[in-house]
């Protein structure tokens, strides 16, 4: 061996790295430890080939500093080494045919494997294995022993061997299976008040990892507990908490699904292109309806010198808004008697130029009788690209963290910039720094459109009786509802509405094109685009 190059026996030195950890693991206190004991050995391994050490056989040399890096562990660590220290009788010269120290190590580290899934199963299946296996009984005597059919007994082997066979073949990493949905985020939405916050229940990558399990798939306490690794007891807490909280169902059979959808992000492309591929009629009917009642809108808002091309924004946005409520559900009702719903999408490798998220956000409260709203729809998905997104990027436009206490001195009393308090100007003085406000002659002009309740009402009947928007909308959001209702399980299907409002775009590809065509554009006049909101009084 000694013929190869100091780089071409450090590649070899690669191959054994995780048997020598394996070789720690069995032996060390903790896995920190093991860690640390197997980057020591194969360090010093590197650092020998370095200075040029003669390896004729690799299997014995990295054995013979396993040997000696765990002596030396013991010494540090080990009080009583007499028990503990390597019996260097167990090292036995092996012929070719043979199973070397590390191999001999592998077949352990099943053996640790299989006994660590014998833990996991329920206590009848595990005193079958053990008596069959172990104690050497016939299927007959256990069957008697246990007060069971012997059909039930040979039945609950065969289904012992297809769960161990399974448990062993696992790919995990760090305890884990492969498929781990790290990838996913949590978006949820409600109505109400909770008494918890749901995506945090979802947040933990185990919590992921049960729900995803059973996501669609009857799972047993036991099926949970081999596929994740966890004992028994653990699982039957985790899963007593998300069955309190609905985020499982436990059937009558004593099994669980999953309550909440998982779409990944092949699916998400699915939703996505077919949105796209079908948005025409109703992004001609948005166009359609706002361009021909333009001069309707504004006729319903507080005086404004706005250009049309600004105005379009918020009417649009309030169009879309308004026509997607016609066919909005409320949340799905939990077992405490709140309304919500969650959803896991998995992140997506792209995201096109026309693709963003548009949040509808904004602040509401009464003051001496009289209710305002502010709302806005930043976008939080953006490029730097001068494109909608762009336009109404979080750092770029209204985000809807308006100050209501500001509004409604300004829009309900009509409070001039003189009489403003200290602290009132400083706000003021900001809102005039952005280009939201203007003052004229000490008076405070808002250049964000302002609607009155009354009016607001008006427009919300002018949008929601025009039948050919309305359609529009339901045949778009028709077609995504079959093409989600395909994608999640049959008794998740009361869920599609939230699905769809989570998954679905269509606001951003209306924007993005309406901004290539010119009907909506950029202002650059102020220092914070303004026309992505609109305060209702």
């Amino acid at each position: 061996m000694n013929n190869l190059s100091k780089n071409e026996l450090k590649e070899k030195v690669v191959d054994y790295a995780e048997k020598v950890f394996f070789f720690c693991v069995k032996r060390c206190n903790s896995r920190m430890d093991a860690e640390d004991l197997s980057q020591t050995i194969l360090l010093e391994v590197l650092e020998n080939i370095d200075k040029g050490a003669h390896i004729d056989n690799m299997d014995f040399y990295i054995w013979g500093v396993c040997k000696n890096q765990y002596n030396m562990y013991l010494r540090r660590t080990i009080k009583n080494r007499n028990n503990l220290e390597l019996n260097e009788e167990e090292i036995n010269i092996y012929s070719d045919n043979s199973k070397t120290p590390l191999e001999e190590l592998l077949e352990d580290e099943k053996i640790r494997k299989m006994n660590s899934a014998i833990k996991l199963l329920s206590k009848d299946y595990a005193e079958i294995l053990y008596a069959y296996y172990i104690e050497d009984k016939t299927l007959k005597f256990i069957a008697e022993e246990l007060k069971l059919p012997l059909g039930t007994v040979g039945r609950r082997l065969s289904d012992i061997r297809k769960k161990l066979k399974e448990y062993i073949d696992m790919e995990r990493l760090n305890g884990k299976k492969a498929y781990v949905p790290k990838n996913f985020q949590v978006v949820q939405s409600f109505s109400g008040n909770l008494s918890f916050n749901p995506s945090k229940v979802v947040y933990p990558l185990l919590i992921k990892n049960l729900l995803y399990h059973s996501y669609g798939i009857e799972c047993s306490i036991e099926d949970y507990s081999i596929e994740l690794g966890i004992a028994r007891p653990y699982i039957e807490d985790y899963v007593k908490e998300l069955v309190n909280k609905d985020f499982l169902i436990k059937l009558e059979n004593g099994k669980y699904l999953t309550n909440i959808a998982f779409i990944n992000k092949k699916e998400r492309r699915e939703i996505l292109d077919f949105a796209r591929e079908n948005i025409s009629g109703y992004y001609n009917a948005i166009v359609n309806f706002t361009k021909e009642n333009l001069e309707f809108y504004k006729s319903l808002l507080d005086e404004t010198d706005a250009l049309d091309e600004h105005l379009m924004w918020s009417f649009i946005c309030l169009t879309m808004v308004i026509a997607e409520n016609v066919l909005r559900t409320d949340f799905t009702l939990r077992n405490d008697g709140t309304n919500w719903d969650v959803i896991l999408l998995e992140t997506l490798d792209k995201l096109y130029n026309d693709e963003f998220f548009i949040s509808f956000n904004g602040r509401n409260g009464d003051y001496n009788g009289r209710h305002l709203c502010a709302y806005a729809f930043p976008a939080d998905h953006w490029k730097e690209d001068g494109g909608a997104s762009d336009v109404i990027a979080y750092n770029n436009a209204l985000t809807g963290t308006y100050d209501l206490n500001i509004l409604y001195e300004v829009l309900i009393k009509n409070t001039k910039y003189s009489e403003m308090d200290e602290e009132n100007k400083v706000s003021v003085d900001k809102y005039v720094e952005m280009g939201a406000f203007t003052i004229v002659d000490d008076s405070i002009k808002v250049n964000i459109p302002v609607i009155t309740i009354e009016n607001y009402k008006e427009l919300k009947n002018k949008i929601t009786s025009d039948e050919s928007l309305i359609s529009a909308y339901k045949e778009l959001y028709n077609g995504i509802y079959m093409k989600v209702r395909n994608l999640i399980p049959s008794y998740l299907e009361k869920q599609t509405p939230f699905i769809i409002q989570a998954i679905l775009l269509d606001r951003s590809l209306i924007l993005h094109r309406a901004f290539e065509e010119g009907i909506i554009k950029a202002d650059k006049s102020r220092k914070v685009f303004i026309y992505n909101g609109v305060i209702i009084k």
